[in-house]
Parts: C-alpha cells; structure tokens; sequence
C-alpha cells in the first residue's frame, strides 16, 4: 500500500499515516519530548521544536500538528521562571517572521498569526493580528511599523488595519506617529509605503519652513514615480507664503555595465515684495552623467554640469542651501576617444565658467584636444642598456595639442538674452607642445642626469594694436581678425642625487642621526624669439612696450629678452635611531625629527640686475602623533628702501647687512584626546574613502574634526602666525612688517553617552576678538538625531535646529529650522 505522505520523526519512531490531507513528507524533531496523540490524529512536540515541510520551516517552544486537518499551531513556552521564551519562527519560501502564535494550513496555505514581527532590511513591522492569504498577502490590524530595531521601537507608525504585499508596498487606513509609546497629533488618513525591493510611486514628505524671508514654505514637496528598472524621476514643488514658488524634476537613470547619470532641472520664482513687488526668474541644470569603463574600450563619454542663470548662489529657496558661499560654478561635457595599445588619446568638450563675484561668465564650445604620452622610439636599437645607448634608448616623446573657441563676457548679457553681443566675444587659437627627454646614470648611478628640449606653438586669429588719440590724449587699443604664431623653446638639464649621512652618538640606547639630503641642480635656457612693439603712444606720447596677443586666447608670456636658469634645491630629513630593550629582545625605536626641509632659489645669468630670486624655505615637523608644525619663508638677499620698503638692485651684502625675511609662516595644530579617541580617529581615517560625499577632501586631511559619539571627548588647537614685509609704505613711520595671528580652538565632549557638545571658535589675535564661533548640540537617539547649531558670531550668523530620521528610507522626514522664531 502507498500513502500520500508521511510523517518522519527524528530522535524518535517513525509513524507512518495513512492520509489524503497531507501531501508532502514533514520532518519534525524536538528537544524534550515528543507525543502522539492517536485520538485527535496529533503530534505534540516539546522544547526547541522544529518542523520542515516543502519550504516551510517552523521552530517554537511548543508545535502542534494536526494530521487529520493538515494544520500547524506553534507558540512560546514559559521557563521556569515564568517568563516568555522560544517564540514561534515562521519560515515559508525565503522570508521570516517572528510572532508570539502562529497557525498555518498546509493545503489552503492561509495562516493566522498573533504578535508577529517581520524584518526587511533596515525596516520592522509589527502586527498585533495577521492573516496570511493563499495569494501571499498578509491583512493585519493594529500595526506598528518603524526602522528602530528595539523591542520597544523609539518611534513607529501606528496602523490600525493594513495590508501587506509582499515585494511591493503596505496600503493602510488611518495611521499616526507615536514616538516612545506616547501617539502624536501627526498623522495621515491613509498611507502606501513602498517596500525597497520594488518602488512604488507616491507623495514624498516636504521640508516644513515656519519662517524665511520669503515667509511660511513648504520646501520640495514631491511625487517619485519609477518608470521601469533603467529610469525614475521625481517631481518637486516649493512654495511659500510671500509668493515665492519653485518647479524641480530629478530623473535618475542607468543601464548595468553602460552608464548612469541624473538630470536635476529647476525653475524658481522670487517675489521682492513691496515697494517694488518684483519677480525675479531663475533657471538651474545640473547633470551628472559616468560612462562605466566595461561599456567600450575606445569612447567615453562624460558631464558635470552645475548652471544657475542668475549667476548666484544665494538666490535659493532651499531654507539650508549648502551652495551659499559659492562663488563659482563650473560644467563640463567631455567625450574622449581612446586607442588600446597606442600612447593617443583625442577629445573634445564643453565647458561653462560662472563666477558671481567678478560676473563674469567664461565660455569655451568646443576645446579640442590631442595628447601622446611619451613613448620611446628609439627603444629597440639595442639589448644593451648602459653608458651611451643607455641613454638614447631612454629618449622619450610626448605631445599634447588643444583648439578652442572661447568668449569672456558679463553674466547680464545672458540674463538679458542679448546672445548676439555674446558671438562677438569669441576669439580662437590653438596650441601644441613637444618635449623630448631622457634619463642616463653617472658615476655608477652616483648621479642622476636628465637632459630635455621642448618646443611649443601657439596660433591666435586676434590681435591687438594700439594707437594713440591726440583729441583725448589717450590710448586707443583695437582688436584685429588677423592670425600671428608664438613659438617657444627651451633647453633644459638637471642633475640630481642623493647623499646618506649617520651620525652615531655615545650613550647606553645607541643613538643614531639619519640626515638624507637630495640635492638637485638644473640649468635652463629659454630664448626670446617673440618680438613686441614699442611706440610713443602713451599719455603725452609716453613710449609704450607691448605684446599684440596680450588679448589674445593663448597670449601666455612673452619674453623681450633671452633667459638663462640656474635653479637649485635641497631637501633633507633628519631621523633619530635608537635601541630599546624588552627583555631578551634588543629591538629599535625610530623618530623623525624633521619630515622636510627643502630650499630652493634661481640665478637668471640674462637679467641686467637681481639676478638671485628669492630665497623660499620649507619645514614640517611631525614628531609625535598629536602635535604637527609647518613653517615657511622667503629670504630676499637685495637691500631695500626703508622709506617705501621695496627691494632694490644691491646685494645686502654691499651694506654690511645679510638680507631680510620678506614673509614668514608659522602652522601648528595640536590634538588632545584620549587613547581610544585617537585609535577612533585613525579609524574615521580610514573608513572615508568608503563613503566618498562633498565633505570627503576636507575630513581627509581634518579627520580630528569629525563628530563621533564614540570618541568621549577632544580638543583641537590651531596657532596660525603670518609676518611679511611692507612694500607698499607710505613714509618712515609706517610699520616695517605687517602680522597676522589667528587661534582656533575647536573640541567637543559626550556629557552622556548620547549627548554631545561641540565648538568651534577663531580669534583674531592682531585685534583681540573673536571673529567667528559655533556652537552646536548633538543628540544621537539610535533612529532619529537631534541637532542644534548656533553661530552667534561672524559674518554668517545663524540658527539650525533640526531632528531627522537616521533610516535611508526616511532621510527626507525632517524638521529642520533655519533661524529662530520671532519671539526669541
């Protein structure tokens, strides 16, 4: 005889049942005991029960199954203490659900579920009721769905009756926030909330604005509609009680192993209110478009496009706008072709400079370019690779080529719509370079040697010439469509090598000085081959000297005379080497003294008089991990007159006298903080690079300035003293050096273990006053954050007060206002 299923039990006998309601094999174990209860046609297991059936699992403190109706029942058991313990575990096709009693039927797979919590990724529902449907659908009432992971959420959303479809969304009726067991005023009469796995269309929640000085707003209300897997796209709408309003579309797209990108378009409207009553129009474009490299070997294809018409950043009805002390804007659009195996690369781009404190708006369609890196052609000549051959086998090529079409205009030439006046800003031009190099050894390798020859040529279709008006005794400068070249070439060779120096000293750890000095010395030649012109057309028929591409695109320097470089530089560091004994083990400890300290200076043997530059020194000191010191100089070796304070042609020398410091700078920053704070710091260090944003530069090099609650407290200390020389006095009693002193003090501290203050103040130590301080309060409460900052000094001063979600799903639920309420 064959049956339609059986019933398979583990660490026990095996009971065969003769059914037509079950119709697949169930596998059960338990822990304690397991009982067969013959006269209902039962199995009852005991003690971290657990049965599997055609994926479904079940796990519980107590399991009964009902053979005769094909039924499942599992629930908690109690300890013996009393208390709760192994809650039913639900397992069907993949996902999980925690409950305190769960009922399932395995012919109709409908369930009946009390107390039931689900996980999916960072988001929990609990559902005081559930019905699990044949379709998969799970209808529930008394719902509370957050991202806290607490037994006891901080916050959730309460449902009274809901349905859940799996993959897709939860559709519930009335619903309402209630935060630390407490319900709220804040609520809806219906909701959809989108599961993560499939986007659902639907409201984005706006950024509430009680005061600005457009007046009440609602910031960025939205409707995010996802057309398929490649697109979606956001629509936004602000508007305020002052009749300001603004239109924004986002649209995000991607194809896997092609490109992705978004499209952000945005039009504002600002009402001046009275006496003018003006409105002010605004349009914005930003796109970012990334071709993945995997897509095509020989094209790829670019853009980071950032335009506001306006030319101005502050005009913003984002209460928090983060491009507030913006000045420029740039945009690109760049395509560039690539050929695998060969040192050539071409390209062509777009490109838009905005700047909004000069007003100027900087055009170039199209820049075209050309670039070979360097190759050597002459590699192959020979097997051999010393002396002579050596050195002609390193010979290596490189040029570059680019061709614009440039304009430089005002931005109200735009704003006003006069595009004709912005063609006749064009100007053109090409350039290209070519530098040939090469690499040989001296003295068995003693001595690096690299001699090179460049040359370059520039073409512009503008020129200048200048003339001079006898009725207003002025200069006249005219622009001609005519096309000139520039020609620049230049002989260059540098010697280079490294000397290694130890200085060991008397004492019981063995010390022992390192000094490595690399010093370099080059010679560089660059003839004048570009003529200017001189005429008497200056004020009062002055002689004036001039270039005729001064305006034009590729103007660059032009030199009147030949120039012959002798440029020299050393760089040293200074290590300390000592033995430390740890028991048996002699091991050794190093400090660096000094990272760096470079010099560096040129004698041009062409000029007439102050052949010697000056004389620029580095140094940066890094002893131990919590201090660090840079300083910088400039030695001028010329005299100077002490009545104006420049430089003059004699030496310093000639009037018994060395010479002086022209400017002087002085950088020390010291981190106090605990050991575990420092080990955390260095951690920030290193975890940054993983979540790259706007703010990644900056924390790169301050990751002391990072807010972590982990870290209970630190202080940072910043001294900045800059001296330089007055060359611009107006008499004797003027003051021979002008100094800058600033102090920043910076620290936070965790007073608890989720709250945390923070401070940032710069004082001006030349005047003895603060010139700007921040205040700011953090309260880390596990779901949500909590932030106060204050800048009650300074040029910006202000007030943010905001509490935000701390889940990705809700990033846009927030309260955040910009500046104090009217009463206070």
């Amino acid at each position: 005889m064959t049956t339609k299923s059986s019933v398979i039990a583990q660490q026990g006998d095996t009971v065969f049942v003769d059914s037509d309601d079950l119709t697949s094999p169930i596998v059960y174990k338990a822990r304690d005991s397991i009982y067969m209860d013959i006269r209902n046609n039962a199995l009852l297991l005991y003690g971290e029960a657990e049965v599997v059936s055609e994926g479904t699992v079940m796990k519980a403190g107590f399991i009964r199954i009902d053979l005769e109706n094909g039924e499942i029942e599992a629930r908690y058991r109690l300890d013996e203490d009393s208390s709760k313990v192994e809650f039913p575990v639900f397992e069907l096709d993949g996902d999980e659900i925690h409950a305190h009693k769960v009922r399932y039927n395995f012919d109709t797979k409908k369930a009946y579920i009390e107390e039931v919590r689900l996980e999916q990724d960072e988001n929990y529902l609990y559902m005081t009721r559930a019905k699990r449907h044949a379709n998969d659908q799970i209808h529930f009432e008394k719902g509370r769905f957050t991202t806290c992971n607490q037994e006891e959420p901080h916050f959730h959303f309460q449902l009274s009756r809901a349905v859940l479809i799996p993959e897709k969304r939860i559709v519930s009726g009335p619903m309402n926030l209630w935060i630390k067991g407490v319900p709220t005023p804040l609520g809806l009469p219906f909701s959809v909330i989108p599961q993560m796995e499939n986007k659902a269309k639907g409201l984005v929640f706006p950024e509430i604005v009680p005061l600005s000085q457009y007046g009440f707003g609602l910031n960025d209300i939205g409707y995010y509609l996802p057309i398929n897997d490649r697109l979606q796209t956001t629509i936004y709408a602000s508007i305020y009680s002052r009749g300001s309003w603004g239109l924004r579309n986002e649209t995000d797209y991607a194809s896997i192993y092609k490109y992705r990108g978004t499209i952000d378009l945005g039009f504002q409207q600002f009402k001046t209110g009275l006496p003018e009553n003006r409105s002010i129009n605004k349009f914005m474009v930003s796109w970012v478009h990334q071709t993945d490299r995997k897509s095509s070997p020989y094209w790829n294809f670019a853009s980071n496009v950032q335009f506001m018409s306006d030319n101005n950043a502050k005009n913003n009805l984002d209460p928090l706008n983060p491009n507030y002390f913006t000045n420029s804007f740039n945009s690109d659009i760049n395509l560039t072709r690539n050929f695998p195996g060969k040192p050539v690369t071409m390209g062509a781009k777009l490109s838009l400079r905005q700047n909004s404190q000069t007003q100027n708006i900087s055009l170039a369609s199209p820049v075209m370019n050309i670039n070979v890196s360097r190759f050597f052609p002459f590699k192959k000549i020979s097997t051999k690779s010393s002396g002579i051959i050596g050195i002609v086998k390193s010979i290596g090529v490189t040029y570059s080529f680019e061709g614009q079409n440039r304009a430089l205009f005002k931005d109200t030439l735009l704003q006003e719509g006069r595009y004709d006046q912005i063609g006749n800003q064009f100007i053109q031009g090409t350039s290209q370079k070519i530098t040939v190099q090469t690499t040989g050894a001296l003295f068995q390798n003693v001595l690096k040697i690299t001699p090179s020859v460049a040359y370059g040529n520039r073409m512009n279709f503008q020129q200048t010439r200048k003339s001079y008006d006898a009725v207003n005794n002025t200069t006249v400068t005219d622009t001609l469509q005519e096309v000139g070249f520039l020609h620049d070439l230049s002989f260059n060779l540098q010697l280079t090598t490294a000397l290694y120096s130890y200085y060991r000293y008397v004492g019981k750890r063995k010390p022992t000085l390192r000094h490595v000095l690399m010093p370099s010395v080059s010679f560089s030649y660059v003839p004048a081959l570009n003529s200017t012109i001189s005429d008497s057309i200056g004020v009062d028929k002055t002689l004036i000297t001039y270039s005729p591409f001064e305006r034009s695109l590729y103007s660059g320097t032009v030199n009147s005379k030949d120039q012959a470089l002798i440029i020299f530089g050393f760089n040293n560091s200074f290590e300390l080497k000592r033995s430390v004994s740890k028991d048996s083990l002699n091991t050794s400890k190093k400090t660096r003294l000094i990272d760096q300290l470079s010099i560096a200076g040129s004698y041009d043997l062409m000029k007439d008089s102050m052949n010697l530059s000056d004389i620029r020194a580095t140094m940066r000191i890094n002893p131990i991990n919590w201090l660090n010191i840079v300083v910088s100089s400039t030695f001028s070796p010329y005299f100077w007159n002490d009545s104006t304070g420049k430089s003059i042609s004699d030496y310093a020398l000639k009037y018994n006298q060395l010479g002086r410091f022209t400017s002087n700078n002085i950088a020390t920053t010291i981190t106090i903080t605990s050991k575990e704070g420092r080990k955390q710091i260095n951690e920030v260090l290193e975890r940054i690079p993983e979540y790259w944003n706007a703010d990644y530069d900056y924390y790169m090099l301050h990751p002391e300035q990072v807010l972590n609650f982990s870290i209970p407290w630190k202080i940072n200390l910043s001294h900045v003293y800059t001296i330089t020389a007055n060359t611009n006095k107006t008499g004797f009693l003027d003051s021979d050096y002008n100094q800058i002193q600033t102090f920043m003090f910076s620290g936070d501290v965790s007073f608890t273990k989720r709250w945390k203050l923070s401070t940032q103040t710069n004082f001006d130590l030349n005047d003895f006053k603060i010139t700007n301080s921040r205040f700011s309060l953090n309260r880390d409460m596990h779901c949500w954050a909590l932030a106060f900052h204050w800048t009650p000094i300074g040029g910006n001063k202000s007030f943010l007060f905001s509490i935000r979600a701390t889940s990705a799903l809700f990033q846009d639920a927030k309260i955040e206002l910009r500046k104090p309420p009217a009463f206070l």
